[in-house]
């Protein structure tokens, strides 16, 4: 515990995944951004997760996590820190310099350090992990040796000069050896490097306390300034440490999560995912911040550390040591942890650990107490980012500071269903950011910040926010524009695809202007136009049906309103549970200003209902504002009071009146509650039968209905509706509003309705009552208006009458979620739902997507208005330090992996005939080990291993099963392999089972159908089937299972499968000879396991079971499909051949649901595979983006007779049951003869990202590319796939079978520039050939490859003739360039970067860099610009010539340049390059380029002499 003056937080930065900036990061917090991702490729290799494999301290079950990688380049050179020096220094050093300096920058600079640079410190928290740096070195000392040992012991025949070559070629791949970097690993160099480049002259070391580092770092330098040693310290935490080995302790403990996702205090939480990162903060005495004018995020008041002491496990949290740690730092705060409003916000440790999360919700139900009153707020930023070990602390507390300084309640991810033991405190996570009142006893916001150490040291941390804020020393300027609105218009849909069908900047240049009217009927409205948007837009319209505002796109080929006579109405909300109004820059527009809200209190009539009814008054003068008069309005609930005032029914200023003078207490039914109900009225009325005590109160919706009762028994009507599967939740609200139990308690309502002075309408007002308009007598108003009280709404059957009046727009105005309401109940007609408030953003930003979506259907709003707030919102803020983001692409690339090392291909051959005899040519390498094991066992033994290794190693595309299995599981001894083939076995106990092989063949020799079951396609007479990649479909494999399982049960058969698991494709070329394993769990189900692969359990019986009936559809819900079944082979939408090709009649699609007839196909397998195309259909139709999917399991298929012949006809009905962003799941039917044979439940597709030219080449490679053809003459590329499953598919699309082997060969690292510099080739001569006649050329029939020199050429493969062209590629980052010409070209490609002056100087002559220095004087454009200009045209000519630079790139004398054209000289020829500048498209880490191209010399062909 330290007690202490209060010290400010006045500056911070971070660099987390997803966020390297502060900026960014707390978007993601706030937007609720899951940055989690699988391993980059280079981190750690493939080969080590084996979720189903043996389980050994070099496998792991997990590979997601938080990563950095596509941000990790940067300007090291402005701290003197050359880039030679780099290799050998542990990133994490580096990456810390950068936050360090950051979090400087975002105090104000160099003026927020004291003069006196002694009284400036530094303290990291971070941990003792092998990281990339020691891993690189134990590689290069330790590993290398280690490999040279075990051959001289394997193979003693070897010469010591072999096995140096072996052991110096190791070494080369981990680059040159540098002495004198060596103390670049020094682990305290963290922080020294820190307070050596920055000049920081106090105390500067590092600290490590596990995941408590980096606050014990905050108490460490909260303790330096109160003792008045320093005046500002730097405090944060340090990770960047991915590797295998930390990942092997955390998958032996079996804390890694086997969901691989990480649910913070979840219910069913299951374990972490590692993160990494760095964060620092910068701290100053709050009395000092306040003298300096400083900007000040939050108050630390108190710092508490503590350990468990003695416990019974090292390994076991104990809340014990983390109560002392939480009580010491509220003390030091001198506060009250229990008292109310003593807290808002606790940031949790939350690994997400079963014991972690248990522990710690003790801790925090024993310090803070139960919940009194509304719940404060709880959340982990490691749902976010992972946890990222020591920097887990600063994480959180920077997070916390960060929600303290905007008055922001953050969101956790992942935990709808949170830990029961919550209940037990006074917190709750939030699903959603929401404003954070101020405390209403006026105590400032105050946040707690856990951090709970492996091995039980513990420390917590206590915010509070300023009681001041002083005017900050960076204030500025902030100048608002609204956003940008992209609105088309055309006579029909195919007229819209048509003024889409072209570059996103022409697209983007043919808008209209908002201000333009227009008549075309068909029209289109994207809010802020993106590349994402655009493409959404292009699919929505060629689908040619409506679509209204997922993703901010509007689209309707016929309107609804307007001349189509459609009618607007004005919805208004009643008291949502969810109120948390976003109006203040809504409110500045309209001149208003927003008094209520930030007190209403959910439930609470008065204070919430007047925050509900200003709300939609100030909704609906803006609107009418803009030009949106309704043609009626309505309400839900309460909501109807709203509507009356704006339909001129009730004088605004009385209804204010009496909600300011009313008694909230007076309005409940003591002892009522509500409850929502997933069923229909009806439904409700039947279970309530002649029930009095319990009644409807709102028929909400078809699938929603709520109910109102003594609070028992709402309660067991809720868990009796659970039990029955309906969705069922008790509402916090107790008025007994629309129910006959308010009647009693009526008077102040009556008494109202007697004051209010009632006018004829303004604007038809419709009652929820009695699902008509309001009448027009006073005496019946002021009777519905008490009516309205005592019985139910019946919203849903006021709908459906509006509907049937005419009105097809319908406009919400206020919080909630009533729009869904409408959309439910009118789910079957046209209709526009749009609501003028959301959550996410302020109202006025909302009013775009409202004024946007009426337009779209044929309203005429008025849009003038809104861009009339151009410019003039300002809004004082910090200015922002330099963008850690512009500094990006500016230097060096810093290497975070730690990938097991590759030989290059010439080193491999220098063990030739050393073990085992010569080798036979082409003969495997695993096959000669073979071979050597008749004469050496140990190489026999080694032979088996790797056997067994290899078939788990292969690289993993697709999805991939958990690792657990269930309870119970008897598994069986898996062993290596060995002919002769052995049974699998059995348990003890069990039935002797006849033997099975140890072993599936898949090959086309055995399995000829399926070489039309190929991913790619390739030229028809193409001989290299292996090219085509035929795949075992996943149903095939599920045949072969259950055949192997009646094998193993003799005289019964399989009637049914469960828990199908599908891990990896199996390629059948070559043939592979997969492990096979066969468990009997019990009498009648065997688990059946193809290693690495696949797993499923089988249901065996003597006999089949009578079958369901068969699903029958409501044909109001469907329609024809588009397609004919014929045009989803002939158009290539699916890529199955003949054998494969059963889908023979599409006959119904729907939102929910496809029909079809398919025709058994004779190849095993395929009729179920079938029933997957079909599903393919609906996704394709129905789903605008991610519609590439993979089966990756299935819950159960039950099996009602023998498999229909081949050309027998079955009806498939396919019901979806689940979509989200990466997966799908729905279930089948599959009916022969009127009789249900085989029925699937929870069948599961993956869901990949792709993009129309992905698509198009997937389906026509021969005439499309995944290059742009520029108009200059080469071609360029971007990596657009997000995966490495992606990538490895455009790999096997775009490559053929020698180059797939050169690819192989590649380290992990240098595979992804290599396949863009080919593809960019291949592409770039394709389109030759193309302007020269050919027709379609397929990918593989152009190889690409290196002459001794390196240089590349092109030649044809299996018959195509290219003839003689020069082929030059270039590739940096995400970006691969490429130029084929009849002659002399050279292409290059270099990442726009600042370059200090000496590297300029070096790489030009005195003339050229006088000519430099003129041009960028004379330019708009950096030096930065130029010299990659420069640099990019010497490479360029250096290509063209063959010789590269050799290092002199000063003889390459520019002579002449401007921003489009460079004149290169060398050795007395001059060279006329061109110059282009490129950026990442969105989607990429934000880069420029310069593209550098020459096709020989000048066209004068002038030398000059020197």
């Amino acid at each position: 515990m330290t007690t202490r003056t209060p010290i400010a937080i006045v500056g911070m930065s971070v660099f987390f995944p997803g966020a390297r900036d502060l900026d960014s990061y707390w978007r993601n917090i706030v937007d609720g951004v899951d940055a989690i991702t699988e391993v980059p490729a280079g981190r750690w290799d493939e080969e080590f997760y084996a979720p189903d494999g043996p389980k050994r301290a070099d496998r792991v079950y997990c590979r997601r996590g938080g990563f950095v990688d596509q941000d990790t380049e940067f300007d090291l050179a402005r701290f003197g820190i050359m880039p030679t020096s780099v290799a050998g220094t542990e990133p994490d050093q580096l990456i810390a310099l950068q936050v360090a300096h950051q979090s400087i920058a975002d105090a104000g600079g160099e003026a927020v350090l004291p003069a006196d640079r002694q009284r400036v410190g530094v303290v990291l928290g971070r941990g003792g992990y092998l990281t990339p740096g020691l891993v690189r070195l134990d590689q290069r000392v330790r590993t290398a040796n280690q490999v040279v040992r075990t051959l001289r012991e394997l193979a003693p025949e070897l010469d010591d000069a072999r096995l140096e070559q072996v052991r110096a070629a190791f070494a080369d791949q981990l680059g040159p050896e540098q002495p004198e970097s060596a103390i670049g690993l020094v682990p305290n160099l963290a922080a020294s490097r820190v307070a050596n480049r920055l000049d920081l002259r106090g105390p500067a070391y590092t600290v490590d306390a596990a995941c408590a580092s980096s606050l014990v770092a905050v108490d460490h330098a909260v303790r330096e300034l109160g003792a008045g040693r320093c005046d500002v310290m730097l405090a944060g935490g340090v990770h960047h440490c991915h590797d295998i080995t930390l990942w092997s302790v955390f998958s032996q403990l079996g804390a890694l999560s086997p969901s691989e996702r990480i649910r913070p205090l979840h219910r069913d939480a299951d374990g972490v995912l590692i993160g990494e990162g760095t964060g620092i903060v910068v701290l100053k005495r709050l009395a000092d911040a306040e003298r300096d004018g400083d900007r000040v995020y939050a108050v630390v008041s108190g710092t508490g550390v503590a350990s468990d002491g003695r416990s019974s496990s090292l390994f076991n949290p104990d809340p014990g040591g983390q109560i002392r740690a939480v009580r010491q730092a509220w003390q030091a705060a001198g506060l009250d942890p229990a008292a109310p409003d003593a807290i808002g916000l606790l940031e949790a440790h939350g690994t997400a650990t079963a014991a972690g999360d248990r522990a710690e919700l003790t801790t925090v139900a024993e310090v803070f107490g139960p919940a009194d009153g509304e719940r404060a707020a709880i959340g982990s930023v490691k749902s976010n980012i992972g946890h990222t070990m020591p920097a887990a602390g600063i994480a959180g507390l920077i997070k916390a500071a960060l929600a303290i300084h905007h008055q922001v309640l953050p969101p956790t991810l992942h935990c709808d269903d949170p830990n029961p033991a919550l209940e037990t405190t006074r917190f709750a996570p939030l699903a959603e950011a929401r404003p954070w009142k101020a405390p209403q006893t006026g105590a400032p916001r105050r946040a707690g910040v856990n951090a709970f150490g492996f091995g039980g040291i513990n420390a917590h941390v206590v915010l509070e926010q300023p009681a001041t804020v002083p005017a900050t020393r960076t204030a500025g300027l902030v100048v608002t524009e609204p956003e940008r609105v992209l609105r088309l218009a055309a006579p029909d849909a195919a007229g819209l695809a048509a003024l889409l069908d072209r570059e996103d900047s022409a697209v983007l240049a043919a808008g209209l202007d908002e201000r333009t009217a227009v008549d075309e009927p068909a029209r289109l409205g994207i809010v802020d136009p993106t590349e994402r948007r655009l493409t959404l837009a292009r699919k929505a319209v060629l689908r040619g049906k409506p679509w209204r505002g997922r993703s901010d796109v509007w689209f309707s080929p016929s309107p609804l309103l307007g001349a189509a006579g459609g009618r607007t109405a004005f919805l208004f909300p009643g008291l949502e549970a969810e109120f948390e109004p976003r109006v203040t820059d809504l409110a500045a527009w309209l001149g208003q200003e927003w008094t209520l809200g930030s007190d209403a209190r959910v439930g609470d009539v008065g204070r919430h209902g007047a925050a509900v009814f200003q709300l939609g008054r100030m909704l609906d003068t803006s609107l009418r504002r803009l030009g949106v008069v309704p043609d009626a309005v309505a309400g839900h609930s309460v909501g109807e009071w709203t509507a009356m005032a704006c339909g001129g029914i009730h004088a605004a200023d009385e209804v204010d009146a009496f909600l300011a003078g009313f008694d909230p207490d007076a309005l409940q039914v003591p002892g009522a509650a509500f409850a929502v109900l997933g069923m229909t009225a009806d439904e409700v009325l039947q279970v309530l039968g002649e029930r009095t005590d319990v009644v409807l109160s709102h028929d909400n919706a078809p699938n929603q209905s709520m109910i109102c009762g003594p609070e028992e028994a709402v309660g067991e009507i809720v868990l009796a509706m659970r039990a029955r599967g309906v969705i069922g939740q008790v509402l916090p609200f107790r008025s007994g509003f629309h129910t006959p139990m308010l009647a009693p308690y009526l008077d102040p309502i009556r008494r109202a309705a007697q004051t209010y002075t009632l006018h004829p309408q303004t604007t038809p007002v419709w009652s929820a009552t009695t699902v008509a308009p309001y009448p027009d007598e006073p005496e019946a108003v002021e009777e519905l208006f008490v009516r309205h009280l005592l019985e139910p709404v019946r919203f849903r059957l006021m709908i459906s009458a509006m509907y049937d009046a005419g009105f097809r727009a319908f406009v919400q105005l206020g919080a909630g979620q009533l729009g869904s309401l409408v959309d439910s109940t009118l789910s079957h007609q046209e209709h526009l739902t749009v609501s003028a408030h959301a959550s996410a953003r302020d109202s006025l930003a909302q009013l775009r997507r409202v004024v946007t979506a009426l337009w779209v259907d044929g309203g005429s709003p008025d849009c003038v208005p809104l861009l009339a707030t151009a410019g003039t919102g300002t809004t004082p803020a910090a200015a922002p330090a330099p963008s850690a983001r512009a500094a990006a692409g500016r230097g060096v690339r810093l290497d975070l992996g730690g990938a097991l090392v590759s030989l290059p291909q010439q080193a491999r051959g220098v063990l030739s005939g050393a073990v085992g005899g010569p080798a036979v040519t082409g003969e495997p390498v695993l096959a000669r080990l073979a071979r050597a094991g008749g004469h050496h066992p140990v190489a026999a033994e080694l032979s088996a291993l790797l056997h067994e290794t290899a078939s788990v190693a292969n690289e993993l595309i697709g999805a991939r099963a958990g690792r657990a299995a269930p309870a119970g599981r008897v598994a069986v001894p898996r062993g290596p392999v060995r002919p002769p083939a052995r049974p699998a076995a059995v348990p003890a106990g069990a039935p002797a089972a006849p033997a099975v092989p140890a072993a599936l063949r898949f090959g086309v020799e055995e399995m000829p159908y399926l070489l039309d079951h190929c991913f790619f396609r390739q030229r028809p007479d193409w001989p290299d089937d292996a090219d085509r990649w035929p795949i075992v479909p996943a149903t095939t494999v599920i045949t072969r299972l259950m055949q192997v399982a009646e094998q193993a049960v003799p005289g019964r058969r399989a009637v049914a499968v469960h828990g199908v698991r599908l891990q990896k494709w199996i390629v059948a070329i070559p043939a592979v000879e997969v492990p096979l394993s066969v468990t009997r769990l019990t009498a009648d189900r065997v688990e059946v396991v193809l290693e690495g692969t696949s797993r499923a359990i089988v249901e065996l019986a003597p006999r089949y079971a009578d079958p369901a009936e068969p699903w029958t559809f409501d044909p109001a819900t469907e329609r024809t499909p588009a397609l004919r079944a014929e045009q989803l082979y002939t158009e290539r939408w699916m890529f199955h051949g003949p054998r494969f090709q059963g889908v023979s009649e599409l006959t119904a699609i729907g939102d929910h649901h496809v029909r079809g007839i398919l025709t058994a196909p004779g190849a095993p397998g395929a009729l179920m595979d079938n029933v997957g195309q079909l599903l393919g259909y609906w996704i394709m139709d129905r789903l605008t983006e991610r519609t590439t999917v993979f089966p990756v399991g299935m819950d159960r298929i039950t099996f009602h007779g023998a498999e229909p012949p081949a050309g027998e006809r079955l009806e498939c009905l396919i019901r979806i049951t689940g979509v989200t962003d990466t997966t799908l799941v729905a279930d089948m039917q599959l009916v022969h003869r009127g009789r249900v044979w085989a029925q699937f439940s929870g069948w599961a597709d993956r869901r990949f990202d792709t993009d129309q030219g992905i698509r198009a080449v997937d389906r026509f490679p021969g005439a499309n590319t995944l290059s742009t053809a520029r108009p200059e003459g080469w071609s360029v590329v971007h990596e657009r796939w997000p995966d490495l499953a992606t990538r490895e598919l455009i790999m096997r699309n775009m490559l053929g079978s020698a180059e797939r082997q050169g690819y192989e060969e590649l380290s992990p690292v240098r595979r992804r520039q290599w396949l863009l510099g080919r593809i960019a080739a291949k592409d770039a001569v394709r389109g030759l050939l193309w302007d020269e006649g050919a027709g379609d050329v397929y990918p593989a029939e152009v190889a690409v490859r290196n002459d001794d020199t390196g240089r590349p050429y092109a030649r044809g493969v299996h018959g195509r003739e290219v003839g003689d062209l020069v082929v030059s590629i270039a590739h940096r980052a995400e970006t691969g360039v490429a130029i084929a010409r009849r002659g002399p070209c050279g292409i290059d490609v270099e990442v726009v970067t600042e370059r200090p002056r000496t590297t300029v100087a070096a790489a030009c002559g005195a003339a050229e860099l006088a000519l430099f220095d003129a041009t960028v004087a004379g330019s708009a454009e950096d030096e930065a610009v130029w010299f990659t200009r420069f640099w990019a045209a010497k490479e360029a000519v250096a290509k063209q010539r063959g010789t590269g630079l050799r290092g002199r790139p000063a003889d390459y004398e520019v002579v002449a340049a401007d921003d489009g054209r460079l004149r290169v000289v060398i050795e007395g020829a001059a060279h006329e390059v061109r110059v282009s500048r490129l950026t990442n498209p969105p989607g990429l880490p934000e880069r420029e380029y310069v593209v550098a191209w020459t096709t020989g010399t000048d066209e004068t062909g002038e030398r000059h002499g020197h």
